[in-house]
């Protein structure tokens, strides 16, 4: 009993290029969300800061995946 199935990329170029865009989009909010908390909130500033970068590296993956489909 041989099976024919072959190894499964589990890292294409599409997953690659939007885990890419959600490190950059988290690290580069990251300073102005916690200079921004750091004025709205006195309490958990840093807590505040990672939700909102959290949310930009979200959305950054979701732009990221529907991009790099479209490339050939």
């Amino acid at each position: 009993m041989t099976s024919n199935s072959g190894p499964k990329a589990r890292w294409t170029k599409d997953k690659a290029g939007a885990t890419l865009a959600a490190t950059t989009g988290f690290f580069f909010s990251r300073e102005p969300a916690l200079e921004t908390a750091k004025q709205l909130t006195q309490e958990y500033p840093n807590t505040a800061a990672a939700l909102v970068s959290l949310a930009v590296a979200v959305l950054a993956y979701w732009i990221g995946l529907r991009v790099m489909q479209k490339l050939p």
